[in-house]
């Protein structure tokens, strides 16, 4: 049974944190219209995406291949996200309590879905940009990815999890974006303005990400949390169902392997194995990526983008107003 005193130690800090958070998410933010698309698939770009992805030119066909399915399959992800977040505030519309009162909390699931449906409409742009196709998987597995979160779960069960979801993948494409500013640090190609564009909401994705696993999770009874699991391993099949769809699906239709042999693949699995099976620690506990670096870890990422961290390590986890409080 919920209650809204349940909520009342962390509630003031969780509000301050996401006012905090969404304070510019009307200047740092990522819309299709601000590309210029002529410069999405010129011979200097696909030069630039084997290089991201192999290491070298010359393996452009699988390069784009790759990054096709990965973007694709990405866009549907954020797609579900959004959605969910709206399932979630609707479900949060008569729900009151110290945390969902005031506009912080209604205002930064806002934010966070209406650019997840921007990064999945300009992904799809870009893909389509790359190869003239958009990879079709027969609904996406949409309706078994929304059944997860069509329950009589609490409200914040379901933001957890989702957001628990999606932060693996969050941290893994932060990553290529270090690499690509890495790799192209004046940002002169397209390639490396759409990730680093996008990782401006991308920051602020994790931040929430952070809010509700480090704030709402502690104050969710041992039973919510246990349902957080079972969400969060529900949707966590189904995507990667989704992703071996999305594969086969690319595969096919550009007639290119671009998993065998492909440096940034392996890095990739290795990063989301790693990322997924440390954030909870055995006590339930849950840790952000950068919590739970080993030196294995550190240093794949550090060889693969020179840089030894996955998110900003100039700005803190949670604010000045947050540390001085709850936490």
């Amino acid at each position: 049974m919920t209650t809204p005193e349940q909520f009342a130690d962390v509630a003031d800090a969780v509000r301050a944190e996401l006012d905090s958070v969404t304070r510019l998410a009307h200047v740092n933010t990522f819309h299709p219209n601000a590309f210029d698309w002529a410069e999405a698939d010129s011979p200097t770009e696909l030069a630039h995406l084997s290089t991201v992805v192999y290491g070298e030119p010359g393996h452009e066909a699988e390069a784009v291949a790759y990054i096709t399915k990965e973007l694709a399959q990405l866009a549907e992800i954020e797609r579900h996200v959004s959605t969910v977040m709206a399932l979630v505030m609707g479900e949060l519309h008569d729900l009151r309590d110290p945390v969902n009162t005031g506009h912080e909390l209604h205002n930064a699931l806002s934010c966070f879905a209406a650019e997840e449906i921007q990064h999945a409409n300009t992904f799809y742009r870009y893909v389509r940009a790359l190869t003239g196709i958009e990879p079709r998987v027969y609904k996406a597995l949409f309706d078994e990815r929304l059944d997860v979160f069509r329950t009589d779960d609490h409200p914040y069960v379901k933001l957890v999890a989702l957001c628990c979801s999606a932060y693996v993948g969050e941290s893994v494409i932060t990553v290529f974006e270090h690499r690509t500013d890495n790799l192209d640090p004046k940002r002169a190609r397209f390639f490396t303005r759409l990730l680093h564009t996008h990782g401006l909401d991308e920051a602020r994705h994790v931040k929430i990400d952070h809010v509700a696993m480090k704030m709402l999770h502690p104050a969710l009874t041992a039973e919510q949390q246990a349902r957080v699991r079972v969400l969060l391993g529900e949707i966590e099949d189904l995507n990667r169902r989704l992703a071996m769809a999305f594969q086969e699906t690319t595969a096919e239709a550009l007639g290119v392997d671009f998993i065998t042999g492909n440096p940034s693949a392996e890095v990739q699995l290795k990063m989301t194995i790693g990322f997924g099976e440390k954030i909870f620690a055995a006590d339930g506990t849950l840790h952000t990526v950068d919590e739970v670096l080993d030196d294995e870890l550190r240093q794949l990422i550090t060889h693969f983008t020179g840089v030894g961290r996955v998110h900003d390590a100039d700005a803190p986890l949670l604010s000045a107003a947050v540390r001085g409080g709850v936490l």
